[in-house]
Parts: structure tokens; C-alpha cells; sequence
């Protein structure tokens, strides 16, 4: 299962915290609207938050953390790696999503 995590800026890591949902990576990919360029960083490193932009950057980011056995598994397409994905959906616009795939 993917993570998904709504992370603030300036997250310095992920003591004490808990993802929002776990997901089938693959369904993650459609719900959250991926791709293999929306890579960020490794799976035990915290990405870089910041966009540029003061609207999404005073909401938070929805991050999908994947492992390296979750690739593996799923035998996806070689461009996709194990760490974290940023979504272009605001935390909003991701629980719309969610609300509506139910």
C-alpha cells in the first residue's frame, strides 16, 4: 500500500505523525492524478514542500510515499521509483476526489 500524507511546509520529518490514507499505489496513480516526472525524493527523505505558489503553499501538499518492494510488486513501468509524489490536488481537491470515487 502508498501512503498518502498531507505534509505543511516545513515538515522536518514524520515523528509522530500518521499517513491520512494507504492506498493501492496503482489507484493512486488515477485518484491523485501521478506521473513517473512527479517524483520528489526518496522514500526516508522528507521532499522539498514548496512550490512558489502562496495559494498552494498556505494549504499543504498531498504526497504519495511508495516502497521499493511496492514497485517491485506491482511490476509497473521502469520510470516509476520507490519515495514520495507530489500531487497537483490541493488537500481539498484530493478528499473531493476521494468522497466522489466512493
Amino acid at each position: 500500500m502508498a501512503e498518502v500524507w498531507y505534509l505543511e511546509i516545513e515538515t522536518p520529518d514524520l515523528s509522530g505523525k500518521e499517513p491520512r490514507y494507504r492506498i493501492d499505489f496503482q489507484d493512486c496513480i488515477a485518484l491523485f492524478e501521478l506521473s513517473a516526472g512527479r517524483w520528489r525524493s526518496a522514500p526516508e527523505e522528507i521532499p522539498q514542500l514548496k512550490t512558489g505558489n502562496p495559494l498552494i503553499d498556505e494549504s499543504g501538499y498531498v504526497y504519495i510515499r511508495v516502497r521499493q518492494d511496492e514497485i517491485e510488486s506491482l511490476g509497473i513501468r521502469e520510470e516509476w521509483k520507490a519515495g514520495w509524489y507530489f500531487s497537483p490536488l490541493t488537500p481539498i481537491g484530493a478528499e473531493n476526489k476521494l468522497k466522489s470515487k466512493k
